[in-house]
């Protein structure tokens, strides 16, 4: 067998399967989403996209390191003049190392095209929570059933017996992420599950994780208000807001969190 053969297949695939999940992983919800409604994509979670790309990253230093190994030569041989002089700033060193940093450069400090591109990725990342919807507070998932019920106010003997009558197995000192593992079901299922039964024709829980991400626009959706109520009742607050401006850095220029602004409105997250 030809070790150097192999070394360039494997690098071609490790190469076409971490663009694969990069991609994938670029697309996926935010981990809130994702956890929260046990999200996949062709049969594969955001955690085995997120496992399968850092495994391939160690098969592709290991292959890289061979792959330089066996073509020293070519590679040296790019940074030598006609006179067969090396010569490390070559033109092509120079193009190729300007190039690595206008996309390094243009990362960090978020301009344009960089900043578009990873715009995009996030206005298709949280648009998965119109599709999947968010939990009613960060990390809902991890709570254990006993907690999860104390924060949302619900009976904690009624909602056994729903679940009972829904033939869900569980312990009250499981998570949600358990009890859903346990059952093939997903947290947000559980929860919509007890919701129904809980609160009153008409009521609806406003999910009011993730706000920070959102425009105003998003935010005023999000509660039921048109933008111009929204933005007029942050203006009796002092704040002053546009449509298409993130709510984070809207608020934050006034020395404010986003939930204590919606604290202020009158919304109120489950404790």
């Amino acid at each position: 067998m030809n070790l150097r053969k192999i070394t360039s297949l494997t690098l071609m695939f490790v190469m076409i399967i971490m663009s694969y999940t990069g991609i994938m992983l670029f697309i996926s919800p935010p981990g809130r989403i994702a956890n929260w409604s046990n999200w996949k994509l062709f049969g594969l979670s955001k955690d085995n996209y997120a496992h399968i790309h850092s495994i391939f990253m160690v098969l592709f230093i290991i292959m890289t390191l061979i792959h330089v190994f066996y073509n020293w030569k070519p590679l040296t041989s790019y940074m030598k003049n006609s006179a067969k002089q090396m010569i490390l700033f070559t033109k092509e060193m120079i193009v190729s190392i300007v190039l690595v940093l206008v996309f390094l450069i243009g990362t960090i400090f978020f301009v344009p095209p960089f900043s578009t591109f990873l715009d995009f990725g996030n206005g298709v990342k949280n648009s998965w929570e119109k599709e999947y919807g968010s939990a009613p507070y960060a990390h809902a998932e991890l709570s254990s059933l006993k907690m999860f019920v104390k924060k949302m106010g619900y009976d904690f003997e009624k909602t056994q017996e729903i679940l009972k009558t829904n033939n869900i197995n569980f312990k009250t000192t499981q998570s949600l992420n358990q009890i859903g593992d346990n059952n093939s079901l997903s947290p947000q299922f559980i929860y919509n599950l007890l919701r129904k039964n809980f609160e009153k024709a008409g009521e609806e829980t406003i999910q009011l994780t993730g706000m920070g991400r959102k425009t105003i626009s998003e935010v005023a959706k999000t509660l039921r208000l048109s933008d111009a109520e929204l933005i007029s009742k942050l203006k009796a607050l002092g704040i002053e807001a546009k449509e298409d401006e993130k709510f984070r850095e809207v608020v934050e220029k006034y020395d404010m969190s986003p939930m204590s602004v919606i604290e202020k409105l009158g919304y109120k997250k489950p404790e």
